[in-house]
């Protein structure tokens, strides 16, 4: 489905120090210093951060699942009452609703049916805001207005550098934490595409020319649930900063045009999401 080679590039630095010794994982930057690898942060980037959180809705749906547009119009609404404070990705599990037979897309991900299967999802559309439980669609409004406007506990900023050429896409995820965090706290990466025309089945039939929003892709390392930002802490202290850097091909099936990136922080403990953020690569 996607050719990646994967760089994951990281390097603990001292501000003012002239070298540094080489780390293993969990490769950790602090404070935030501009190496090779690392696409800077520009005092546009942290000017416009309100240190408000954004909110992460995950709908579970599928091309074969009549009620799924209704749901996913809601997903849509959602976001654009709550610009840039909302983020939302359109998962595909493996199973009959996802199968492609018949002519429909085939968005199904291996991470995807595994996340269904951790969350216990069954029956679509169902819904995760923050991964906090299952809900339905009638439920999203108000899941995601009590956690809009919370005070955000991480400043998640996204930059990329996408050669035209070559499909190459280099990221750097910078991750401030503004409050204390303690568990095993993770970065979770993932592909998204927007605006696919493909087939749907809707209350009144199939729609061969439905546009699907928000479709996730993968994780772009290929890690399900996420890397951990530091192995040896019980407590991320708030001022620590980490980047995380990477580089891989798009695929030349994904449209550059509206390919874009996904990024949340989860504490991996309960499975909940801390701060999301997303990115258009062009």
């Amino acid at each position: 489905m996607r050719k990646i080679s994967i760089f994951l590039a990281t390097v603990a630095v001292i501000l003012g120090m002239a070298s540094c010794d080489k780390l293993k994982e969990p490769y950790i930057i602090e404070p935030l210093v501009a190496q090779s690898d690392t696409i800077a942060l520009e005092v546009a980037d942290t000017l416009n951060f309100d240190g408000k959180v954004v909110v992460l809705l995950e709908d579970y749906t599928g091309v074969k699942c009549s009620n799924c547009p209704d749901a996913a119009a809601i997903a849509s609404q959602l976001q654009e009452q709550n610009e840039g404070h909302l983020v939302v990705m359109g998962v595909h599990p493996k199973d009959n609703l996802q199968n492609p037979s018949g002519g429909f897309p085939d968005f199904r991900t291996d991470d995807g049916d595994a996340w269904k299967n951790n969350f216990n999802i069954s029956g679509y559309p169902k819904g995760l805001v923050n991964r906090a439980s299952v809900i339905g669609p009638a439920e999203w409004s108000t899941a995601v207005n009590a956690v809009i406007g919370d005070d955000a506990p991480i400043r998640l900023i996204i930059k990329n550098e996408f050669d035209d050429a070559t499909r190459e896409l280099k990221l750097s995820i910078h991750s401030k934490f503004l409050a204390d965090a303690t568990g095993d706290i993770r970065l979770t990466v993932c592909m998204m595409e927007d605006n696919i025309l493909g087939k749907q089945v809707t209350p009144t039939g199939v729609d061969t020319a439905y546009m699907h929003r928000h479709v996730f892709r993968g994780t772009a390392d290929g890690i399900t649930w996420g890397r951990a930002f530091d192995n040896s802490a019980m407590t991320i202290y708030a001022g620590r900063n980490f980047i995380t850097n990477m580089k891989f091909t798009v695929d030349e099936a994904y449209n550059a045009e509206q390919f874009y990136i996904v990024a949340f922080v989860t504490n991996d403990d309960d499975k909940s999401v801390l701060m999301a953020a997303e990115k258009k690569i062009k």
